[in-house]
């Protein structure tokens, strides 16, 4: 296994930091969430590691070569934005965008390959959506237009996938299906997961480790250890309880699921 992804003494915003100081180590194979309100800087730390951003100051490594500028080792990183982040009306069939997936590690003169054509269908038999392979990705659902883009995601092999917010918007039955495949594919390929999500609910049973964030300040730690009701009361700025049942904890914010 290698050394992972480390932040040192990590800054981000834009001119003016909407984080400081953050220090943590993400092994490979680790299943990652970053949660907090809105405004505090999740997708903003998500762009900052794969590059999108640049840090305030501070250090990223990736398998203990310095990154916080860019290098090589960013091409084992891949990234599922949030869907108001991706055109809707992207003129390509899903198995276009799926095989879009490709191009950042394409020569200038390379063409995608049978090979890579090939993969790209195997992901998409992974995520059920191959019978939609040749249809506009503007006609799809929610759910489906997140898995296409899930699965471009992978047809690199990348070592760590980022995604944010890939439930969101989308109903009951297609979150959890997400969620169960891409814990699966994570457990069988061993690769690191990092998710910006509010869905707590939805996440518990297949997240290790958190990132929880707040206004200028940030908790870092096992699942059992930063979702408790004192930090995210404290986090959220309202009152959090968690309810424990037979399925696992259910979070609350008054009468509302977190």
């Amino acid at each position: 296994m290698k050394d992972g992804i480390t932040l040192k003494n990590l800054s981000i915003g834009y001119k003016t930091p909407l984080l400081e100081g953050l220090s943590l180590h993400m092994a490979e194979g680790e299943f990652w969430v970053i949660v907090g309100p809105n405004g505090v800087g999740k997708s903003t730390l998500v762009k900052t590691i794969l590059g999108i951003v640049p840090p305030l100051s501070g250090r990223i490594l990736i398998h203990g070569k310095d990154c916080t500028h860019g290098c090589e080792e960013k091409r084992f990183l891949s990234y599922v934005p949030q869907m108001e982040d991706y055109s809707h009306h992207f003129p390509a069939t899903a198995l276009d965008v799926v095989l879009s997936g490709f191009f950042p590690r394409l020569g200038r003169f390379e063409r995608i390959t049978e090979k890579e054509v090939e993969r790209a269908l195997y992901w998409m038999e992974r995520f059920g959506i191959a019978d939609v392979k040749e249809k506009p990705f503007n006609e799809l659902s929610g759910g489906q237009q997140r898995k296409v883009l899930i699965a471009r995601a992978l047809v690199g092999n990348p070592h760590y996938i980022f995604l944010d917010e890939p439930t969101t918007g989308v109903d009951l039955k297609s979150s959890k299906r997400i969620l169960e495949i891409i814990d699966t594919l994570h457990k069988e390929k061993g690769f690191g997961i990092c998710m910006v999500t509010h869905e707590l609910n939805f996440v518990w049973d297949y997240i290790e480790k958190v990132v929880l964030i707040g206004y200028r300040e940030f908790f870092v730690g096992r699942k059992e250890e930063i979702l408790n009701e004192e930090l995210l009361s404290r986090i959220y700025q309202v009152d959090v309880k968690i309810a424990k049942t037979d399925f696992g904890p259910v979070f609350l914010i008054g009468d509302k699921h977190v």
